[in-house]
């Protein structure tokens, strides 16, 4: 039994009481595009599930009766009681191996973006990956029940959620034994001496065991996220941006055996042939992009209505086409919100895009697949007439100001992430050296401004004194 899409509701009901715990106690570790963020992958990785469930039973068949050693009782405890504590084992060495190999890293990474850590950062899971079921392969060899596999897998992520938090600080002789806030808060971290640490689900004695553990020192707060910042607040991108850089590594490299090792070597490593000239954030405030009040607030919305919509469609019959539209329409959603709060100039016309493939997918829904598909087209109606409504109230998105990681530091507000630089119409900034593409990144951009100033001031004075 699947008890992760029943514990969904709890999950939401439960950040919403850790904010508004943080908020009663002056200590809230919420900032709501890092939590609109975090829902929007956790969203977007409900999308792919099917297909991830038909993969494991699709391999499962095919290792066939003739490869499986036991036929376990369901109806035995010990059973279970094995179960989960095998399937915990099997998840350190899938976890363990997702840190420390670049090709099964390119996905896990999503779960390590967010440079806050509260309960929503839980919800923030991975959309690609197909992989990391081999390491489960060997309980469906040994003969434990599928049924039993599925509920145990559920209830060992489900356990994963509470973890998530900063306001719960050790729990003493249980520290021993269990995955805790205080040694996930270690695992999370980006600081060299927590990195690739606690990789257990429910025990963390796995991790004693084979010499992965970390306590946390309470003089060296953890500081969290991925040590090379992806500077973005857009779903689609949080997913694909290790792909990408892979395949660029992939094809700039000479070496025939460096393209190989590329995808199965520790996620640090690199060619000889490519520098890298990024600089770890080990210590960097965390970004956010100067985002006004109101879009947030109405991005917000605007996902709570598409996630809302996409669970009631669990219970509609859909053909394969509109399925398919409706996924394609999902996808595009998210990116728009990411968008608007990125305050992207281009913005509206994917916003243009979206509501058009809204109408067309209703349209759809009443004339082609007729009277089973009704509801939906009606439900997504209502959408897209929301989604203008809220479209029509957004804010224009406007020049965005840099800050600098110190202005952030000073302030405590973490607002104006290192990719908002000031745009001058004549000025190009450099491009950024930690995603590399956009706007100077990671760096004060006065510097360059004041650079380009005096350049072209002294080009006016030559041509002045041409003229003259």
């Amino acid at each position: 039994m699947n008890l992760v899409a029943i514990a969904i509701p709890f999950f939401v009901l439960l950040v919403l009481a850790e904010y508004i715990y943080g908020r009663a106690v002056g200590r809230n570790t919420y900032r709501l595009t890092d939590t609109i963020n975090s829902l929007q992958t956790g969203a977007l990785s409900r999308l792919r599930s099917f297909i991830k469930v038909s993969v494991v039973g699709a391999a499962a068949t095919a290792a066939g009766p003739q490869f499986i050693l036991f036929e376990l009782d369901s109806s035995e405890t010990w059973t279970w009681i094995a179960a989960f504590v095998s399937y915990d084992f099997c998840y350190y060495w899938s976890h363990r191996f997702s840190h420390e190999t670049r090709i099964l890293w390119a996905t896990h990474v999503v779960h390590h973006q967010s440079e806050t850590f509260n309960l929503s950062t839980a919800l923030r899971q991975p959309s690609t990956g197909f992989l990391s079921f081999v390491f489960f392969l060997p309980l469906f060899i040994v003969g434990f029940p599928r049924n039993v596999l599925l509920t145990v897998g559920s209830l060992n992520l489900i356990y994963q959620f509470w973890v998530h938090t900063e306001h719960i600080r050790t729990l003493g002789p249980l520290e021993w034994l269990l995955i805790t806030p205080s040694n996930h808060r270690v695992h999370h971290a980006r600081d060299p001496e927590y990195l690739d640490r606690n990789y257990g689900g429910v025990f963390i004695v796995w991790d004693r065991i084979f010499r992965t553990f970390a306590a946390e020192d309470p003089k060296r707060p953890c500081s969290f996220g991925i040590t090379h910042p992806i500077c973005s607040l857009n779903p689609l991108w949080a997913n694909l941006h290790v792909w990408y850089e892979n395949l660029k590594d992939t094809w700039n490299t000479r070496r025939i055996v460096d393209k190989a090792r590329l995808w199965i070597a520790n996620p640090a490593w690199r060619p000889a042939d490519l520098r890298d000239s990024r600089v770890p954030a080990w210590s960097k405030a965390a970004f956010s992009v100067e985002t006004p009040q109101k879009t947030r607030i109405l991005v917000l919305v605007q996902m709570v209505l598409l996630i809302a919509g996409l669970m009631a469609l669990r219970y509609a019959t859909l053909d394969r086409a509109l399925a398919l539209a409706l996924l394609f329409l999902a996808i595009l959603s998210f990116h728009t919100e990411g968008m608007w709060l990125e305050n992207r100039l281009s913005v509206r016309i994917f916003e243009f895009g979206r509501l058009a493939a809204v109408g067309v997918a209703a349209w759809y829904g009443v004339a082609v697949a007729h009277t089973r598909n009704v509801s939906v087209a009606v439900g997504l109606g209502i959408y897209g007439l929301a989604s203008a409504a809220i479209f029509l109230r957004m804010p224009s998105p406007r020049t965005r100001h840099h800050r600098g990681p110190d202005a952030q530091h000073q302030n405590g507000m973490n607002e104006g992430h290192p990719r908002d630089g000031w745009r001058h119409p004549r000025i190009k900034l450099p491009e950024c050296k930690i995603r590399g593409k956009g706007p100077l990144c990671g760096r004060p951009v006065l510097d360059h401004l004041s650079h380009q100033a005096s350049r072209n001031q002294h080009r006016h004075q030559r041509s002045h004194g041409a003229d003259a």
